[in-house]
Protein backbone atom coordinates (compact mmCIF):
# COMPACT_ATOMS: atom_id res chain seq x y z
CA UNK A 1 0.00 0.00 0.00
CA UNK A 2 1.08 3.02 -1.22
CA UNK A 3 0.70 6.38 1.05
CA UNK A 4 0.45 9.68 -0.76
CA UNK A 5 2.50 12.84 1.12
CA UNK A 6 -0.34 15.88 1.62
CA UNK A 7 1.77 18.93 1.52
CA UNK A 8 0.82 22.05 3.37
CA UNK A 9 -0.52 24.92 1.87
CA UNK A 10 0.04 28.08 3.05
CA UNK A 11 -2.95 29.87 1.50
CA UNK A 12 -5.66 27.31 2.56
CA UNK A 13 -7.84 29.50 4.90
CA UNK A 14 -8.20 31.39 1.88
CA UNK A 15 -9.27 28.29 -0.24
CA UNK A 16 -11.46 26.76 2.31
CA UNK A 17 -13.50 29.85 3.07
CA UNK A 18 -13.83 30.70 -0.82
CA UNK A 19 -15.12 26.88 -0.76
CA UNK A 20 -17.24 27.69 1.73
CA UNK A 21 -18.68 31.08 1.00
CA UNK A 22 -19.47 30.02 -2.71
CA UNK A 23 -23.44 29.81 -2.70
CA UNK A 24 -24.89 26.51 -3.99
CA UNK A 25 -28.51 27.48 -4.77
CA UNK A 26 -30.73 29.64 -3.15
CA UNK A 27 -31.69 27.65 -0.24
CA UNK A 28 -27.68 27.38 0.75
CA UNK A 29 -27.43 30.05 3.28
CA UNK A 30 -24.27 28.08 5.90
CA UNK A 31 -21.96 30.85 4.31
CA UNK A 32 -24.36 33.60 5.37
CA UNK A 33 -24.62 32.26 8.84
CA UNK A 34 -20.80 31.50 9.24
CA UNK A 35 -20.00 35.38 7.67
CA UNK A 36 -22.10 37.04 9.84
CA UNK A 37 -19.90 36.10 13.20
CA UNK A 38 -17.10 37.70 11.05
CA UNK A 39 -18.20 41.23 10.42
CA UNK A 40 -15.75 44.07 11.18
CA UNK A 41 -16.94 46.10 14.08
CA UNK A 42 -15.07 48.96 13.18
CA UNK A 43 -17.86 50.80 11.17
CA UNK A 44 -18.73 53.64 12.97
CA UNK A 45 -22.71 54.58 13.15
CA UNK A 46 -24.39 55.30 9.79
CA UNK A 47 -21.37 54.75 8.01
CA UNK A 48 -21.94 53.14 3.94
CA UNK A 49 -19.45 50.47 3.37
CA UNK A 50 -20.83 49.85 -0.38
CA UNK A 51 -19.32 53.83 -0.54
CA UNK A 52 -15.74 52.52 0.11
CA UNK A 53 -15.93 49.71 -1.54
CA UNK A 54 -17.60 50.97 -4.86
CA UNK A 55 -14.64 53.85 -5.51
CA UNK A 56 -15.85 54.34 -8.99
CA UNK A 57 -19.49 54.86 -7.92
CA UNK A 58 -20.47 58.09 -7.41
CA UNK A 59 -24.10 58.33 -6.39
CA UNK A 60 -25.98 61.28 -6.11
CA UNK A 61 -26.68 62.47 -2.54
CA UNK A 62 -30.14 61.48 -2.46
CA UNK A 63 -29.56 58.57 -3.36
CA UNK A 64 -27.27 57.85 -0.50
CA UNK A 65 -29.27 59.41 2.43
CA UNK A 66 -32.10 56.99 0.51
CA UNK A 67 -29.92 54.09 1.47
CA UNK A 68 -29.16 55.18 5.08
CA UNK A 69 -32.29 55.19 5.92
CA UNK A 70 -33.14 51.88 4.12
CA UNK A 71 -30.72 50.37 5.96
CA UNK A 72 -30.32 52.14 9.52
CA UNK A 73 -33.54 52.86 9.88
CA UNK A 74 -36.08 51.03 7.92
CA UNK A 75 -34.31 47.46 8.80
CA UNK A 76 -34.37 46.58 5.02
CA UNK A 77 -38.48 46.84 4.22
CA UNK A 78 -39.17 49.91 2.33
CA UNK A 79 -41.04 51.88 -0.75
CA UNK A 80 -38.49 53.33 -3.10
CA UNK A 81 -40.81 56.18 -4.53
CA UNK A 82 -38.87 58.84 -5.65
CA UNK A 83 -39.66 60.77 -8.80
CA UNK A 84 -39.87 59.16 -12.08
CA UNK A 85 -35.92 59.78 -13.33
CA UNK A 86 -33.84 60.31 -10.22
CA UNK A 87 -32.01 56.51 -9.71
CA UNK A 88 -34.62 54.59 -7.96
CA UNK A 89 -33.33 51.40 -9.58
CA UNK A 90 -29.23 52.83 -8.44
CA UNK A 91 -30.58 53.08 -4.83
CA UNK A 92 -31.84 49.15 -5.19
CA UNK A 93 -28.58 48.24 -6.05
CA UNK A 94 -26.83 50.12 -3.54
CA UNK A 95 -28.78 49.00 -0.96
CA UNK A 96 -28.39 45.16 -2.49
CA UNK A 97 -24.81 45.73 -2.62
CA UNK A 98 -24.82 47.35 1.16
CA UNK A 99 -26.68 44.43 2.64
CA UNK A 100 -23.91 41.91 0.58
CA UNK A 101 -21.08 43.38 2.48
CA UNK A 102 -22.61 43.31 6.03
CA UNK A 103 -23.07 39.64 5.56
CA UNK A 104 -26.80 40.06 5.15
CA UNK A 105 -27.76 38.68 1.99
CA UNK A 106 -26.72 36.24 -0.19
CA UNK A 107 -29.83 35.13 -2.12
CA UNK A 108 -31.43 37.38 -3.75
CA UNK A 109 -35.11 38.09 -6.35
CA UNK A 110 -35.76 40.52 -8.25
CA UNK A 111 -39.23 41.00 -10.14
CA UNK A 112 -39.31 43.33 -13.05
CA UNK A 113 -41.35 43.42 -15.68
CA UNK A 114 -39.99 41.44 -18.86
CA UNK A 115 -38.62 44.83 -20.65
CA UNK A 116 -36.44 45.81 -17.70
CA UNK A 117 -34.71 42.55 -16.80
CA UNK A 118 -31.29 43.63 -18.92
CA UNK A 119 -31.31 47.45 -17.48
CA UNK A 120 -31.39 45.68 -13.74
CA UNK A 121 -28.71 43.58 -14.77
CA UNK A 122 -26.68 45.94 -16.34
CA UNK A 123 -27.33 48.42 -13.45
CA UNK A 124 -25.58 45.29 -10.90
CA UNK A 125 -22.91 44.45 -13.47
CA UNK A 126 -22.00 47.98 -12.92
CA UNK A 127 -21.06 47.74 -8.72
CA UNK A 128 -19.45 44.00 -9.84
CA UNK A 129 -22.60 42.23 -8.51
CA UNK A 130 -23.33 39.16 -10.46
CA UNK A 131 -27.06 38.20 -11.47
CA UNK A 132 -28.50 36.15 -13.91
CA UNK A 133 -32.25 36.45 -15.88
CA UNK A 134 -34.68 33.58 -15.44
CA UNK A 135 -35.70 32.72 -19.29
CA UNK A 136 -37.79 29.20 -17.97
CA UNK A 137 -34.38 27.48 -17.31
CA UNK A 138 -32.56 25.66 -14.72
CA UNK A 139 -29.63 27.91 -15.15
CA UNK A 140 -30.83 30.33 -12.69
CA UNK A 141 -29.94 28.22 -9.82
CA UNK A 142 -26.46 27.99 -10.19
CA UNK A 143 -26.67 32.46 -9.35
CA UNK A 144 -27.63 33.76 -6.02
CA UNK A 145 -29.03 36.60 -7.58
CA UNK A 146 -31.94 36.04 -9.98
CA UNK A 147 -33.46 38.73 -12.15
CA UNK A 148 -36.95 37.44 -13.67
CA UNK A 149 -40.49 38.12 -15.01
CA UNK A 150 -43.30 38.61 -12.08
CA UNK A 151 -45.28 37.62 -14.79
CA UNK A 152 -43.94 34.68 -15.34
CA UNK A 153 -42.93 33.53 -11.88
CA UNK A 154 -46.45 33.86 -10.87
CA UNK A 155 -47.58 30.91 -12.68
CA UNK A 156 -47.05 27.51 -12.34
CA UNK A 157 -44.40 25.25 -12.57
CA UNK A 158 -42.38 28.21 -11.31
CA UNK A 159 -45.06 29.80 -8.64
CA UNK A 160 -44.99 26.94 -6.82
CA UNK A 161 -41.11 26.15 -6.98
CA UNK A 162 -40.37 29.71 -6.01
CA UNK A 163 -42.83 29.75 -2.87
CA UNK A 164 -41.00 26.93 -1.46
CA UNK A 165 -37.61 28.82 -1.14
CA UNK A 166 -36.34 31.32 1.29
CA UNK A 167 -34.59 34.58 -0.09
CA UNK A 168 -32.87 36.82 1.91
CA UNK A 169 -34.01 39.87 0.03
CA UNK A 170 -36.83 40.51 -3.39
CA UNK A 171 -36.92 43.67 -4.81
CA UNK A 172 -39.74 44.62 -6.95
CA UNK A 173 -39.99 47.02 -9.79
CA UNK A 174 -43.16 48.49 -11.05
CA UNK A 175 -44.60 47.71 -7.60
CA UNK A 176 -47.69 49.68 -8.27
CA UNK A 177 -48.68 46.52 -9.70
CA UNK A 178 -49.29 44.92 -6.31
CA UNK A 179 -51.32 47.83 -5.06
CA UNK A 180 -54.52 45.34 -5.96
CA UNK A 181 -54.60 42.14 -3.37
CA UNK A 182 -56.58 40.46 -5.33
CA UNK A 183 -54.61 39.96 -8.14
CA UNK A 184 -51.87 37.11 -8.51
CA UNK A 185 -48.67 39.62 -8.58
CA UNK A 186 -49.62 40.72 -5.10
CA UNK A 187 -50.81 37.27 -4.02
CA UNK A 188 -47.45 35.85 -5.37
CA UNK A 189 -45.14 38.49 -3.86
CA UNK A 190 -46.91 38.05 -0.13
CA UNK A 191 -45.93 33.98 -0.36
CA UNK A 192 -42.28 34.74 -0.77
CA UNK A 193 -40.44 34.23 2.07
CA UNK A 194 -38.16 36.48 2.29
CA UNK A 195 -36.31 38.34 4.99
CA UNK A 196 -35.54 42.04 3.64
CA UNK A 197 -37.90 43.68 1.08
CA UNK A 198 -38.11 46.65 -1.32
CA UNK A 199 -41.12 47.75 -3.30
CA UNK A 200 -39.92 50.46 -6.27
CA UNK A 201 -42.48 52.54 -7.78
CA UNK A 202 -42.84 56.48 -8.28
CA UNK A 203 -46.66 56.39 -8.42
CA UNK A 204 -46.99 54.49 -5.14
CA UNK A 205 -50.96 55.58 -5.21
CA UNK A 206 -53.15 55.32 -9.04
CA UNK A 207 -56.59 55.28 -8.14
CA UNK A 208 -56.78 54.98 -4.33
CA UNK A 209 -55.59 56.27 -1.27
CA UNK A 210 -55.78 52.21 -0.46
CA UNK A 211 -53.86 51.21 -2.77
CA UNK A 212 -50.90 52.77 -0.16
CA UNK A 213 -52.28 50.42 2.33
CA UNK A 214 -51.55 47.31 -0.14
CA UNK A 215 -48.57 47.78 0.02
CA UNK A 216 -47.86 48.92 3.26
CA UNK A 217 -49.12 45.07 4.28
CA UNK A 218 -46.22 43.68 1.90
CA UNK A 219 -43.85 46.17 3.57
CA UNK A 220 -44.67 46.67 7.31
CA UNK A 221 -47.42 44.77 8.14
CA UNK A 222 -47.70 45.92 11.32
CA UNK A 223 -48.10 49.99 10.08
CA UNK A 224 -52.09 50.17 10.46
CA UNK A 225 -53.80 48.26 12.48
CA UNK A 226 -56.51 47.62 9.31
CA UNK A 227 -57.87 49.74 6.49
CA UNK A 228 -60.37 51.63 8.27
CA UNK A 229 -57.92 52.18 10.40
CA UNK A 230 -55.80 53.75 7.17
CA UNK A 231 -58.85 55.49 5.71
CA UNK A 232 -59.94 57.31 9.33
CA UNK A 233 -56.16 58.59 9.03
CA UNK A 234 -56.49 60.00 5.83
CA UNK A 235 -59.65 61.64 6.62
CA UNK A 236 -59.02 62.95 10.31
CA UNK A 237 -55.32 62.73 10.92
CA UNK A 238 -53.29 63.24 7.91
CA UNK A 239 -50.46 64.58 10.30
CA UNK A 240 -50.33 61.03 11.87
CA UNK A 241 -51.18 59.72 8.10
CA UNK A 242 -47.54 60.92 6.91
CA UNK A 243 -45.71 60.45 10.01
CA UNK A 244 -46.72 56.57 9.44
CA UNK A 245 -46.10 56.53 6.08
CA UNK A 246 -42.36 57.90 6.12
CA UNK A 247 -41.48 54.48 8.49
CA UNK A 248 -42.23 52.70 5.19
CA UNK A 249 -41.49 54.91 2.08
CA UNK A 250 -38.84 57.54 0.99
CA UNK A 251 -40.06 59.64 -1.79
CA UNK A 252 -38.08 62.33 -3.07
CA UNK A 253 -38.78 65.28 -5.21
CA UNK A 254 -36.76 66.52 -8.25
CA UNK A 255 -37.32 70.20 -6.53
CA UNK A 256 -35.29 68.62 -2.87
CA UNK A 257 -32.31 67.53 -5.41
CA UNK A 258 -29.12 68.82 -5.56
CA UNK A 259 -29.18 68.60 -9.38
CA UNK A 260 -30.18 71.33 -11.50
CA UNK A 261 -32.54 69.71 -13.61
CA UNK A 262 -34.25 71.46 -17.01
CA UNK A 263 -37.77 72.91 -17.86
CA UNK A 264 -40.85 71.33 -18.77
CA UNK A 265 -42.84 73.70 -20.92
CA UNK A 266 -46.53 72.45 -21.68
CA UNK A 267 -48.25 72.88 -24.71
CA UNK A 268 -52.08 73.03 -24.79
CA UNK A 269 -53.00 72.27 -28.84
CA UNK A 270 -57.05 72.49 -29.20
CA UNK A 271 -57.98 71.17 -32.45
CA UNK A 272 -61.50 70.89 -33.78
CA UNK A 273 -62.38 67.36 -34.98
CA UNK A 274 -63.78 67.62 -38.88
CA UNK A 275 -64.97 65.44 -42.25
CA UNK A 276 -65.54 61.71 -41.06
CA UNK A 277 -64.07 61.42 -37.49
CA UNK A 278 -66.60 64.18 -36.44
CA UNK A 279 -69.72 63.12 -37.97
CA UNK A 280 -68.61 59.59 -36.33
CA UNK A 281 -68.07 60.96 -33.23
CA UNK A 282 -71.66 63.41 -33.08
CA UNK A 283 -73.40 60.31 -34.22
CA UNK A 284 -72.09 58.06 -31.07
CA UNK A 285 -72.88 60.34 -28.99
CA UNK A 286 -76.69 60.43 -30.50
CA UNK A 287 -76.54 56.82 -29.90
CA UNK A 288 -75.46 56.95 -26.36
CA UNK A 289 -78.73 59.44 -25.62
CA UNK A 290 -81.01 56.93 -27.32
CA UNK A 291 -80.01 54.30 -25.41
CA UNK A 292 -80.16 56.10 -22.17
CA UNK A 293 -83.95 56.65 -23.16
CA UNK A 294 -83.80 53.23 -23.70
CA UNK A 295 -82.24 52.40 -20.41
CA UNK A 296 -79.03 50.61 -21.89
CA UNK A 297 -76.76 53.35 -21.01
CA UNK A 298 -73.46 51.27 -20.07
CA UNK A 299 -70.52 52.38 -18.36
CA UNK A 300 -68.47 51.29 -21.05
CA UNK A 301 -69.90 54.11 -23.18
CA UNK A 302 -66.97 56.57 -21.56
CA UNK A 303 -64.43 54.64 -22.79
CA UNK A 304 -65.66 54.48 -26.38
CA UNK A 305 -65.72 58.09 -26.55
CA UNK A 306 -62.47 58.48 -24.87
CA UNK A 307 -61.45 56.10 -28.04
CA UNK A 308 -63.31 58.44 -30.33
CA UNK A 309 -61.00 60.78 -29.76
CA UNK A 310 -57.59 59.23 -30.32
CA UNK A 311 -59.06 58.35 -33.33
CA UNK A 312 -61.86 57.22 -35.79
CA UNK A 313 -60.00 53.79 -36.38
CA UNK A 314 -60.00 53.01 -32.76
CA UNK A 315 -63.68 53.53 -32.16
CA UNK A 316 -64.35 51.76 -35.31
CA UNK A 317 -62.10 49.09 -34.12
CA UNK A 318 -63.67 48.92 -30.57
CA UNK A 319 -67.43 49.24 -32.23
CA UNK A 320 -66.50 45.70 -33.63
CA UNK A 321 -66.80 43.88 -30.53
CA UNK A 322 -69.97 41.57 -29.68
CA UNK A 323 -70.78 43.97 -26.58
CA UNK A 324 -71.93 46.86 -29.11
CA UNK A 325 -74.19 45.65 -31.10
CA UNK A 326 -76.76 47.64 -30.13
CA UNK A 327 -74.62 50.64 -30.78
CA UNK A 328 -73.63 49.28 -34.03
CA UNK A 329 -77.41 49.10 -35.10
CA UNK A 330 -78.07 52.36 -33.97
CA UNK A 331 -75.17 54.18 -35.81
CA UNK A 332 -75.99 52.22 -39.01
CA UNK A 333 -74.21 53.64 -42.07
CA UNK A 334 -72.12 56.06 -40.33
CA UNK A 335 -70.09 52.60 -40.42
CA UNK A 336 -69.56 52.63 -43.92
CA UNK A 337 -66.15 54.30 -44.21
CA UNK A 338 -63.63 54.28 -46.88
CA UNK A 339 -59.70 54.86 -46.06
CA UNK A 340 -59.67 57.87 -47.28
CA UNK A 341 -62.01 58.97 -44.52
CA UNK A 342 -59.98 57.99 -41.75
CA UNK A 343 -57.51 61.19 -41.35
CA UNK A 344 -57.95 62.60 -38.21
CA UNK A 345 -56.90 66.31 -37.44
CA UNK A 346 -54.24 65.37 -34.45
CA UNK A 347 -52.73 62.89 -37.77
CA UNK A 348 -52.30 66.06 -39.89
CA UNK A 349 -51.32 68.08 -36.46
CA UNK A 350 -48.33 65.81 -35.41
CA UNK A 351 -47.17 65.63 -39.17
CA UNK A 352 -46.88 68.85 -38.75
CA UNK A 353 -45.37 69.03 -35.93
CA UNK A 354 -42.81 66.33 -36.63
CA UNK A 355 -41.94 68.03 -39.72
CA UNK A 356 -41.46 71.26 -38.19
CA UNK A 357 -38.70 70.01 -35.93
CA UNK A 358 -35.26 68.81 -36.16
CA UNK A 359 -35.58 66.57 -33.34
CA UNK A 360 -36.50 63.44 -31.82
CA UNK A 361 -40.44 62.83 -31.05
CA UNK A 362 -42.41 60.62 -28.69
CA UNK A 363 -45.70 59.66 -29.34
CA UNK A 364 -48.02 58.24 -26.48
CA UNK A 365 -51.23 56.69 -27.34
CA UNK A 366 -53.42 54.59 -25.42
CA UNK A 367 -54.94 52.15 -27.89
CA UNK A 368 -52.96 49.87 -30.12
CA UNK A 369 -55.14 50.72 -32.95
CA UNK A 370 -54.23 54.48 -32.54
CA UNK A 371 -50.59 53.36 -32.75
CA UNK A 372 -50.91 51.37 -36.19
CA UNK A 373 -52.79 54.27 -37.69
CA UNK A 374 -50.53 56.81 -36.75
CA UNK A 375 -47.71 55.18 -38.50
CA UNK A 376 -49.06 54.42 -41.48
CA UNK A 377 -49.62 57.70 -41.61
CA UNK A 378 -46.73 59.16 -41.26
CA UNK A 379 -45.00 56.34 -43.37
CA UNK A 380 -47.46 57.78 -46.06
CA UNK A 381 -45.52 61.11 -45.63
CA UNK A 382 -42.46 59.94 -45.65
CA UNK A 383 -41.53 59.76 -42.13
CA UNK A 384 -40.27 56.69 -40.92
CA UNK A 385 -41.28 55.34 -37.24
CA UNK A 386 -40.26 52.63 -34.66
CA UNK A 387 -43.47 51.54 -32.28
CA UNK A 388 -43.09 50.35 -29.02
CA UNK A 389 -45.85 48.15 -26.88
CA UNK A 390 -46.51 45.71 -24.31
CA UNK A 391 -46.84 42.64 -26.57
CA UNK A 392 -43.17 43.05 -27.77
CA UNK A 393 -40.73 40.23 -26.31
CA UNK A 394 -37.80 41.73 -24.72
CA UNK A 395 -35.51 41.61 -27.24
CA UNK A 396 -37.00 43.50 -29.72
CA UNK A 397 -38.45 45.97 -27.25
CA UNK A 398 -34.32 46.56 -27.08
CA UNK A 399 -34.22 46.74 -30.74
CA UNK A 400 -37.07 49.46 -30.84
CA UNK A 401 -35.23 51.57 -28.21
CA UNK A 402 -31.79 51.38 -30.02
CA UNK A 403 -33.75 52.01 -33.42
CA UNK A 404 -35.21 55.20 -31.69
CA UNK A 405 -31.77 56.43 -30.22
CA UNK A 406 -29.68 55.45 -33.69
CA UNK A 407 -32.02 56.10 -36.04
CA UNK A 408 -35.40 56.74 -36.50
CA UNK A 409 -36.67 59.98 -35.46
CA UNK A 410 -40.48 59.50 -34.00
CA UNK A 411 -41.39 56.44 -31.81
CA UNK A 412 -45.13 55.81 -31.41
CA UNK A 413 -45.99 54.16 -27.92
CA UNK A 414 -48.59 52.58 -26.08
CA UNK A 415 -49.02 52.45 -22.22
CA UNK A 416 -46.13 49.95 -22.06
CA UNK A 417 -43.98 52.37 -23.03
CA UNK A 418 -44.58 54.77 -19.87
CA UNK A 419 -42.38 52.40 -17.90
CA UNK A 420 -38.66 51.46 -17.41
CA UNK A 421 -37.63 53.41 -20.67
CA UNK A 422 -34.71 55.91 -20.43
CA UNK A 423 -34.92 57.88 -23.89
CA UNK A 424 -33.14 61.24 -22.52
CA UNK A 425 -31.67 61.64 -25.98
CA UNK A 426 -35.49 62.96 -26.60
CA UNK A 427 -37.21 65.99 -25.51
CA UNK A 428 -40.28 66.04 -26.87
CA UNK A 429 -43.12 64.12 -25.96
CA UNK A 430 -46.66 64.31 -27.75
CA UNK A 431 -49.99 62.92 -26.23
CA UNK A 432 -51.96 61.84 -28.81
CA UNK A 433 -54.59 61.39 -26.51
CA UNK A 434 -55.27 60.96 -22.18
CA UNK A 435 -55.11 58.39 -19.89
CA UNK A 436 -56.71 60.89 -17.32
CA UNK A 437 -54.77 59.68 -14.78
CA UNK A 438 -52.26 61.89 -13.85
CA UNK A 439 -50.06 59.34 -12.22
CA UNK A 440 -50.15 58.07 -15.78
CA UNK A 441 -48.64 61.08 -17.49
CA UNK A 442 -46.07 61.70 -14.86
CA UNK A 443 -44.53 58.30 -16.32
CA UNK A 444 -44.70 59.19 -19.78
CA UNK A 445 -42.93 62.46 -19.13
CA UNK A 446 -40.17 60.73 -17.16
CA UNK A 447 -39.26 58.42 -20.17
CA UNK A 448 -37.12 62.05 -21.45
CA UNK A 449 -37.77 64.40 -18.30
CA UNK A 450 -34.93 62.56 -16.21
CA UNK A 451 -31.36 62.02 -15.03
CA UNK A 452 -28.82 62.74 -18.14
CA UNK A 453 -31.40 64.65 -19.58
CA UNK A 454 -29.39 68.21 -21.17
CA UNK A 455 -32.27 70.08 -22.85
CA UNK A 456 -35.76 71.16 -21.85
CA UNK A 457 -38.40 68.90 -22.50
CA UNK A 458 -41.46 69.84 -24.45
CA UNK A 459 -44.49 68.19 -23.37
CA UNK A 460 -47.41 68.82 -26.00
CA UNK A 461 -51.00 67.76 -25.30
CA UNK A 462 -54.00 67.26 -28.35
CA UNK A 463 -57.21 67.62 -27.60
CA UNK A 464 -60.26 67.52 -28.99
CA UNK A 465 -62.71 70.40 -28.43
CA UNK A 466 -66.43 69.78 -27.69
CA UNK A 467 -66.16 66.13 -26.53
CA UNK A 468 -65.00 64.45 -23.79
CA UNK A 469 -61.54 65.90 -23.42
CA UNK A 470 -62.77 69.40 -23.40
CA UNK A 471 -65.49 68.51 -20.69
CA UNK A 472 -62.26 66.68 -18.57
CA UNK A 473 -59.83 69.32 -19.34
CA UNK A 474 -62.03 71.83 -17.39
CA UNK A 475 -61.18 69.49 -13.85
CA UNK A 476 -57.44 69.22 -14.85
CA UNK A 477 -56.64 73.14 -15.12
CA UNK A 478 -57.30 73.55 -11.48
CA UNK A 479 -54.38 73.36 -9.78
CA UNK A 480 -54.95 69.98 -8.33
CA UNK A 481 -53.55 68.72 -11.53
CA UNK A 482 -50.89 70.91 -12.74
CA UNK A 483 -48.93 68.37 -15.07
CA UNK A 484 -45.58 70.35 -14.46
CA UNK A 485 -46.10 69.35 -11.04
CA UNK A 486 -48.39 66.15 -11.25
CA UNK A 487 -46.87 64.25 -8.34
CA UNK A 488 -45.60 66.48 -6.03
CA UNK A 489 -45.99 66.74 -2.07
CA UNK A 490 -47.06 63.40 -0.50
CA UNK A 491 -50.44 65.67 0.35
CA UNK A 492 -51.02 65.55 -3.59
CA UNK A 493 -50.48 61.72 -3.53
CA UNK A 494 -53.09 61.10 -0.16
CA UNK A 495 -55.56 63.56 -0.38
CA UNK A 496 -59.28 60.55 -0.45
CA UNK A 497 -60.87 63.66 -2.48
CA UNK A 498 -58.01 63.69 -5.23
CA UNK A 499 -58.43 60.21 -5.46
CA UNK A 500 -61.92 59.90 -6.04
CA UNK A 501 -62.16 62.89 -8.48
CA UNK A 502 -62.15 60.80 -11.19
CA UNK A 503 -64.58 58.13 -10.04
CA UNK A 504 -67.16 60.98 -9.36
CA UNK A 505 -66.38 62.55 -12.85
CA UNK A 506 -66.97 59.11 -14.40
CA UNK A 507 -70.12 59.41 -12.50
CA UNK A 508 -71.18 62.79 -13.53
CA UNK A 509 -70.76 62.31 -17.02
CA UNK A 510 -72.12 58.96 -17.34
CA UNK A 511 -75.69 59.51 -15.09
CA UNK A 512 -76.62 63.22 -15.58
CA UNK A 513 -79.20 63.88 -17.63
CA UNK A 514 -78.40 66.95 -19.41
CA UNK A 515 -75.88 68.77 -20.24
CA UNK A 516 -76.36 71.96 -17.70
CA UNK A 517 -76.56 68.91 -14.81
CA UNK A 518 -73.07 68.03 -16.05
CA UNK A 519 -71.51 71.50 -16.03
CA UNK A 520 -73.23 72.25 -12.93
CA UNK A 521 -71.60 68.96 -11.17
CA UNK A 522 -68.18 69.46 -12.68
CA UNK A 523 -68.09 73.66 -11.32
CA UNK A 524 -68.87 72.01 -7.71
CA UNK A 525 -66.00 69.43 -8.27
CA UNK A 526 -63.87 72.13 -9.74
CA UNK A 527 -64.16 74.94 -7.12
CA UNK A 528 -64.05 72.38 -4.13
CA UNK A 529 -60.84 70.55 -5.32
CA UNK A 530 -59.71 74.40 -6.58
CA UNK A 531 -59.75 75.56 -3.13
CA UNK A 532 -58.34 72.62 -1.81
CA UNK A 533 -55.12 73.38 -3.60
CA UNK A 534 -55.45 77.03 -2.49
CA UNK A 535 -55.18 75.62 1.23
CA UNK A 536 -52.61 73.12 0.35
CA UNK A 537 -50.30 76.44 -1.44
CA UNK A 538 -50.95 78.25 1.80
CA UNK A 539 -49.71 75.41 4.34
CA UNK A 540 -46.69 74.94 1.37
CA UNK A 541 -45.59 78.55 2.06
CA UNK A 542 -45.76 78.46 6.10
CA UNK A 543 -43.39 75.45 6.01
CA UNK A 544 -45.75 72.95 7.08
Amino acid sequence: MSISAVSHEENWKEAFLSYLYKPKSPNYDLSLQVRKHHQEMTVAEGELKSLKALTSFNPLPHQVDAVKKVIFNMNGQAILADEVGLGKTAEAALILKELQLRYLVSTVLILVPSSLAGQWQAELQSLGIASIIHKGKKEWRTYPITIASIDLLKREPFKTMFTELAFDLVIVDEAHKLSNPKTMNYQFTASLTKKYLLLLTATPVQNKSEELYTLSTLVKPSLFEDKKQFNRLCREQPDELQSRISQMMIRTRKQDTEIKWTKRNINIKWLEQSGYEKELYTALEKAFRELKRLNKHQFTHLTLLKQGCSSSIALLKALRREQHQDICHILGPVLNVTPDQLETIKAREILKMIKSRQEKVLIFTQYRATQLYLQWYLKQHGVASVMFRGGFKKGKKKWMTDLFRDHADVMIATEAGSEGLNLQFCSCIIHADLPWNPMKLEQRIGRVHRLGQKKDVEIIYLLNRHTIEERIWKLLESKVYLFETIVGRHEQIFSPYRLEAEKYLEDTLMHSRSENEINYKLNILENFLAKEGEDNDRNSQAGY
